[in-house]
């Protein structure tokens, strides 16, 4: 009896998924195809979408796909992280002497014999994969089978980057009936940005999009996770809504850490945003990440200790492609060759605007400039 199972976080399910699901079952013609979510995959923080919307979304999916699909609840009844090894296991004792055909990602592939008893699954199940463009094949001393043709080179990670960067679901990489689940469950930033469209001005709402998107292409070039590159963009500027007395007394109200604080309070409240924003991303939206909250609080300021992501947050806020002023252009071209170059002519250009304005010059952003030049030379 020739048995498939296909796991994952499904988190969501995206077209490739689909693509990949479909050419197995055509090839291999199982009699039997597991679709096994994970609860808690082994690789991964174990995910906040819960377990019943992930099986939702796999069912409304992969369904279509044919009658001997199993939508397995395995992982759940077991709780905790469950290795393939352990489905193997599963499988073998559900079914007499099964012929079992292990479907997975191409960019795991190469990485399986470091998986949990790897020498186990090469015994009892031959490994079954789709290439993707890119996708660079090493020998492999175990049984395996490559789909025939090329897949969609897509990522569940992209596809949650997307819809929390932009407020809406890619078409092109989610079926409606996913695109669905997600929207009525608020999914992946969706709440998120229901929560700024409510409580900033159009064109402040348009910015943090712009940012957003802005940090993660910057993301892939300094090799910072996507994921929390948009989650600062995107939540940047939450406390713009407010007035300088209401920042004041927000900050007061919710023991807001801020420094130069009474002098901040007294020529430009303004600046308090940053931090409040911060707030707003630990205490609303449920970031714990700590550099995503460091350059959320940084992005107008700096600060002497900013990590690479707060760099991106720092020079994304301010050549974002809203920004019309000839110099966003400039800083965004030297952004994309070389980050603390551009971060030097952004801290310039923020410390010109301020004069220019006639505005107060608040200690950190001259302390930055300082460190910055001194780096620089």
């Amino acid at each position: 009896m020739k048995v498939l199972v296909f796991g994952g976080s499904f988190d969501p399910v995206h077209k490739g998924h689909i693509a990949v699901l479909k050419k197995a079952l055509q090839i291999i013609k199982p009699d039997a195809a597991h679709v096994v979510p994970a609860y808690h995959s082994p690789f991964k923080a174990k995910s906040p979408t819960p377990f019943k919307l992930r099986m939702q979304m796999a069912r409304a999916a992969f369904a279509p796909l044919g009658k001997n699909i199993i939508f397995d609840d395995y992982e759940l009844r077991r709780g905790g992280k469950t290795y393939s090894y352990q489905l193997v296991q599963y499988l073998r004792q559900r079914y007499d002497n099964p012929e079992i055909f292990l479907l997975v990602g191409t960019d795991c592939l190469n990485d399986l014999h470091e998986w949990k008893n790897p020498q186990y699954i090469f015994q009892y199940a031959t490994v079954v994969a789709g290439k993707r463009k890119g996708f660079s094949e090493h020998k492999a001393d175990f049984r395996h089978l490559f789909l025939p043709g090329q897949f969609p080179k897509m990522s569940s990670t992209r596809v949650r980057a997307h819809i929390l960067s932009c407020g809406a679901v890619p078409e092109d990489k989610v079926v409606p009936e996913v695109a669905q689940i997600i929207v009525k469950n608020d999914l992946y930033g969706l709440d998120v940005h229901r929560w700024l469209k409510a409580h900033l001005k159009p064109n402040r709402y348009l910015h943090s999009i712009k940012v957003a998107e802005l940090c993660a292409i910057l993301s892939d070039i300094y090799d910072v996770p996507v994921e929390k590159a948009v989650q600062a963009g995107i939540m940047h500027d939450a406390g713009k809504g407010f007035s300088g007395p209401e920042l004041i007394a927000f900050c007061k109200e919710h023991k807001i850490k801020v420094p130069y604080f009474e002098d901040i309070c007294r020529f430009e409240p303004a600046l308090l945003h940053s931090y409040v924003s911060a707030w707003f991303a630990k205490h609303e939206f449920g970031v714990k990440d700590k550099d995503v909250l460091a350059a959320i609080s940084e992005h107008t300021l700096g600060s002497l200790k900013m990590t690479t992501l707060s760099k991106i947050l720092f020079v994304a806020d301010i050549s974002s492609k809203d920004r019309k002023y000839k110099d966003a252009f400039v800083i965004r071209t030297l952004a994309a060759q070389d980050l603390e170059k551009a971060l030097l002519y952004a801290a310039n250009r923020k410390l010109w605007f301020t004069i220019d304005s006639q505005k107060w010059l608040c200690p950190v952003g001259i302390e930055l400039w300082n460190h910055l030049v001194k780096c620089a030379n």
